[in-house]
Order: C-alpha cells, then structure tokens, then sequence
C-alpha cells in the first residue's frame, strides 16, 4: 500500500456559534442539517444568495454570508462554519474550530505529508501557537 493512499481527507461537519455567558460556544448542526449544508455547498453553484432551513425551519442560514437568522423571532445572527480541524486551548474546555481559510492550509499540509511521507512539519496557528503534524496517527500541538 503506498503512503498517497493512506490519505483521507477529513469529512467536514457545520458548526454554529452561540454566545453562551458571554463566552463563544460553537455547536454542531445535526447531522441531517449538516449533510444538506454540505450538500448546497458542494454542488459547485455560487453560495451567495443561497439560503438552507436548518432546525425544522426555525432557522435560515445564509451560505454565502455564513450566517444563521432565526425565522420567527428576534434573534442576534450567529456564524456559521465549515469545519474540518479544530483545537483546544488551555482554559477551554470544548474542542474549537478553526477559521476555514486556516483548516484549509491544514488539510493541505497534512495531505502532502501523508502522500510525500514528509512529516514534523511545522504550521503557526492564527492564534500564533505551533503545530507539528507528527505522523497520520498522532498529531500533538505544541
């Protein structure tokens, strides 16, 4: 088996964040929400303008904007993200996801490691931690 077949790209799951006692929360949609935004974002048509009932309707989220707006009440809009990579800091207690742009870079780096089985490879985080990806089984942050 060669080293470009041990890689997987990583199945990506939406997230919500909530302001919860004044503290960012993200929150995955359920599965079917999930798979459905994940369906409309990868249909390869432009996002903007296109809107998915999340919720059983309740709530609308706007894909090109990345945002979700509750439909029957008032209601601050929340992000919306794509996720794929995630971290957790020292004093969070929940795994957090990282920017889009920024799992992006990650899923990239980590799919040439594998392919080139080329690692140690360093990456600083947009919150200017260092991540070494180690080997397809351990990843560790430093």
């Amino acid at each position: 088996m060669d080293a470009g077949s041990l890689y997987e790209p990583v199945s990506p799951h939406w997230f919500y964040c909530k302001i919860i006692d004044s503290k960012e929360t993200w929150i995955p949609f359920n599965s079917e929400d999930s798979q459905q935004l994940e369906e409309v974002y990868s249909s390869g048509k432009d996002c903007n303008g296109r809107v998915v009932p999340t919720d059983g309707g309740r709530y609308d989220v706007h894909l090109g904007e990345r945002m979700r707006y509750a439909v029957y009440w008032d209601e601050l809009a929340s992000e919306v993200r794509r996720c794929t990579w995630f971290y957790k800091g020292d004093k969070d207690n929940k795994y957090v996801p990282y920017s889009e742009s920024f799992s992006q870079v990650l899923e990239e780096t980590y799919m040439l490691a594998v392919t080139l089985d080329e690692w140690k490879k360093k990456l600083e985080s947009p919150n200017r931690e260092i991540i070494i990806l180690h080997n397809p089984k351990e990843n560790l942050y430093k």
